[in-house]
């Protein structure tokens, strides 16, 4: 290739670079007050969230701090022999867990107050309200650990007043949501297949502990299945 030819190319070249850095900041100075907006909502969606970080965090550790002022009113509770002072402890209790509820209704604190009231529900024998409690408890945090501990909880206390149609429907939510997730669901199929045997529905208790036998052979609850599907074979209540 001769210099000329190599003079023309450089200086194609050139010109070409010209044009795309003019055509550049022709695009800039044409919509630099568009990108200026941009920027600006960028940067005031990273404050926003920052702001909203710092607040959330605030508020967490807040919440923290009241319900484990709760917690200390529950030990204190639990360790008075006074019933008259005992009554107005439990009287401040609910008042400082009502007002975690109130307060951070979607945080774990929340979640917690409301299991703090369950327990004192079922100490007194209080199952419905106990229900009430641990089935608010389970919706707050659907994910976390304790949302299928209450769960269980109020099933439990919807089996101890009786309403074991809600007791079952509670149970197999539960396994429907929390299969592989809780401890629990051995104990919710044992419950389901009691249940069915109480309304004589043989079958179906047959059936929810055979999953058990099926899917937890090294657990606890799998020698009592294979014990109640043995007696009902021994009185011809299941094939």
């Amino acid at each position: 290739m001769d210099s000329a030819s190599r003079s023309s190319k450089a200086k194609a070249a050139a010109e070409e670079k010209n044009r795309v850095t003019n055509l550049v900041s022709d695009f800039l100075r044409k919509y630099r007050v568009i990108l200026l907006g941009v920027l600006a909502a960028v940067v005031l969606a990273v404050i926003v969230v920052a702001i909203w970080t710092a607040i959330s965090e605030g508020q967490a550790k807040t919440a923290t701090i009241g319900i484990e002022k709760a917690e200390d009113a529950l030990a204190a509770y639990q360790g008075e022999q006074d019933q008259s002072k005992k009554a107005d402890l439990e009287k401040n209790l609910l008042a400082s867990l009502d007002k975690v509820i109130s307060s951070w209704p979607r945080l774990y604190a929340a979640q917690k107050a409301h299991t703090i009231k369950a327990q004192l529900d079922a100490d007194k024998k209080d199952w419905e309200g106990a229900e009430k409690e641990w089935l608010a408890a389970s919706t707050i945090l659907p994910n976390d650990f304790l949302a299928p501990l209450a769960l269980q909880g109020a099933a439990t206390a919807a089996e101890e007043r009786g309403a074991n149609d809600k007791a079952a429907e509670y149970y197999k939510r539960l396994i429907d949501k929390y299969t592989n997730k809780s401890v629990g669901i051995p104990h919710a199929f044992f419950a389901l297949g009691r249940i069915s045997e109480e309304s004589k529905d043989y079958a179906a208790a047959a059936s929810y502990y055979e999953k058990i036998i099926a899917g937890y052979p090294d657990d606890d609850w799998t020698k009592l299945a294979k014990d109640r599907i043995l007696f009902m074979k021994s009185q011809g209540l299941a094939k």
